[in-house]
């Protein structure tokens, strides 16, 4: 990382780049098409059908033309944020801590310009990643001076101090806390404005958002104080690790460690677009039907007895959205790379894969597929005492959680077929009978 242009660090992998990776950068850096799939639709039936979902983010690089404002640019590593639905800001601390709510959410952004903070809190969808703009508008300096401006009259980071490196090349008479926001735009909010993006949605009972929420607070609070200093680091605590870690508290899957030994950190760390498909491998790593695979990964076991609740679920949906163009103030071919073999590895062509297929983003294919494998599911059970000759005596009261769990998931998909018959009718101008 260049210490002579701080404002680049941020708490990803971009800065990152041995000669493993750069081989792979030179033979498949090819600016991906952030088009595709593309925003969910109809988003208001996805939020009323899921009112808690964690949304991990893998945001590309990022690189600010010339001669306005602070000198910005990133590797293709990228960045990586969350959205948490389901979360609010408390608004009675000045300082970011979240709280489960219903109906809206928050992004989450960890940056390591931050000394007394692991994270960052930004209010409402369309700020954290549109600024003040329509998701499809074009961006000009205006708009870019507007949305600081507002991020300012929020306070964003009135309670979040920052390190010297990080504010160190602001102009002659630019106050410390006004510079705060022009080395952040594009990073913490408005994030759009200067990165496209590929995400995945994970539904979430609202006790599991409420562990993330938990995790996340207490990792601020441990810098809050200012008694100890924030520092990143890329291979032993990023921003893929923070995320990571937050929807590990759901059950989802293992923590990832910080703070490694630095030789074995280096061999595994993880980074924001490989950690998308993680994500879909985890969800797909069992079949919804086979109860004796479920049964037997403890974390499904646990999250079912627990929570009601499986990884393989209707919602698990992949979004993305290119950068505003045309844009005034950042350029709009931009990297974001797997840290993986391009040709022979796995992350490139099992991204490819699931992009390729609809239930991956398409809502009604989603429910449409559940349906279905739900249908097949009941239609096949087998009886308790089938499964005891062959199961420890406590498979019993995980055999009934899970065909609660299947009823209720069953329940889910036709009402939000119902929903999207509905709207389908709507945008069609018929009534609905």
């Amino acid at each position: 990382m260049r210490r002579d242009r701080p404002a680049r660090r941020n708490a990803s992998p971009k800065g990152l780049l041995p000669a493993l990776t750069l081989a792979i950068c030179l033979s498949a850096c090819a600016p991906p098409d952030f088009r595709v799939p593309g925003a969910i639709s109809p988003s208001a039936t996805y939020d009323a059908l899921f009112p808690d979902y964690i949304e991990l983010c893998a945001v590309s690089q990022i690189a600010k033309k010339p001669g306005f404002g602070a000198d910005i640019a990133g590797g293709p590593g990228g960045h990586a944020v969350l959205f948490l639905q389901g979360a609010c800001l408390d608004r009675s601390s000045g300082y970011p801590v979240l709280r489960h709510c219903s109906g809206r959410g928050t992004g989450v952004s960890m940056n390591a310009h931050f000394t007394n903070a692991n994270w960052v809190g930004v209010s409402d969808r369309d700020f954290f990643f549109d600024g003040i703009l329509s998701h499809d508008g074009a961006l000009t300096r205006t708009d870019y001076l507007a949305t600081k401006a507002e991020a300012r009259r929020r306070g964003l980071y009135s309670a979040i101090g920052f390190h010297d490196w990080a504010v160190a090349d602001r102009p002659a008479g630019v106050p410390r806390d006004d510079w705060k926001y022009e080395v952040s735009i594009g990073t913490d909010y408005a994030v759009a404005f200067g990165r496209a993006r590929y995400c995945a949605r994970l539904p979430v009972t609202s006790a599991q958002m409420t562990r993330t929420i938990d995790f996340l607070n207490a990792r601020n609070a441990v810098y809050r104080s200012g008694q100890r200093v924030f520092d990143s680091n890329v291979l032993q605590d990023n921003c893929s690790h923070l995320n990571h870690n937050a929807i590990a508290a759901t059950g989802f899957w293992k923590p990832w460690p910080i703070n490694q030994f630095i030789v074995s950190a280096a061999l595994s760390f993880p980074v924001p677009k490989n950690e998308l498909v993680n994500l879909l491998d985890r969800e797909q790593s069992h079949d919804p039907g086979d109860l004796d695979g479920l049964y037997h990964d403890r974390l499904t076991r646990e999250t079912l007895l627990a929570d009601g609740w499986l990884p393989q679920e209707p919602g698990v949906l992949v979004d993305s959205a290119p950068v505003h163009t045309p844009n005034d103030v950042y350029r709009t071919k931009l990297s974001l790379i797997f840290y993986d073999d391009p040709v022979f590895g796995h992350y490139p062509r099992a991204f490819t894969r699931d992009l390729n297929d609809a239930r991956n983003h398409d809502l009604a294919t989603n429910l449409r597929w559940y349906q279905a494998t739900y249908a097949a599911i009941a239609r096949c059970r087998r009886p308790l005492h089938w499964w005891l000759k062959r199961e420890p005596a406590d498979f019993s009261r995980f055999y009934s959680a899970y065909y609660a769990w299947l009823e209720r998931e069953q329940a889910v998909v036709a009402r939000g077929l119902t929903a999207l018959n509905g709207a389908d009718a709507t945008a069609s101008g018929q009534t609905r009978p």
